[in-house]
């Protein structure tokens, strides 16, 4: 019987010390300068350039959205609503044969509105879910629609997309890859950060 004891005490103990890393990992929350958001929503507006390689293409596009972030009630992590991701003077600077240089190209959302949440890091990141973005190169071919996740990270005022922020898939397992920065701005004072 003192065995048998012995022997559930080790477990409990076993399972006990495994579970305390996993709570001890803090859930990230956006904050407004130094302020802690609350689950009232901020409407948040970002602008930057992204670079989007595709089909053996690079393009390059200005980026503004729109999206709402709150921390919802609970204390779980920050979540946001993207219902806005306008690409604009994009170019193609490096070619492919289904993309020339210098080609019209057109780089559109599809789908919105996009959840996210916060992810625990570090680096701290945003999962933006749901995520659907057309490309067409040349007028009058077939558009391509890249869709899933990717994850930028969260640094200051900024959405850094980069390595560990993954790639979109169309429907031939072709990817769409994602870098550059997207700064985040909020009415009144205080930078838009996540902690």
């Amino acid at each position: 019987m003192r065995r048998f004891v012995g022997a559930i005490v080790a477990v409990l103990a076993v399972t006990v010390f495994a579970v305390v890393p996993a709570a001890a990992v803090a859930v990230p929350h956006w904050f407004k300068g130094k302020v802690e958001l609350t689950s009232v929503p901020v409407t948040v507006t970002t602008a930057g350039n992204l670079t989007l390689v595709a089909a053996g293409a690079t393009i390059k596009c200005k980026v503004n959205d729109a999206e709402e972030i709150w921390n919802p009630v609970g204390g779980g992590a920050g979540e946001d609503l993207m219902t806005a991701f306008n690409f604009s003077k994009c170019k193609v600077t490096a070619g492919s044969s289904a993309c020339p240089t210098k080609a019209f190209v057109e780089v559109l959302p599809n789908g919105l509105n996009w959840p996210s949440h916060l992810l625990p890091g570090p680096p701290i990141r945003d999962e933006i879910q749901k995520m659907r973005i057309i490309i067409r190169c040349l007028a009058g071919t077939p558009p391509d629609e890249f869709e899933g996740s990717l994850s930028p990270e969260v640094v200051k005022n900024k959405l850094v997309f980069g390595p560990g922020s993954g790639a979109l898939t169309d429907p031939f397992s072709n990817t769409l890859e994602i870098t550059g920065s997207d700064t985040m701005m909020a009415t009144g004072k205080g930078a838009i950060n996540a902690k």
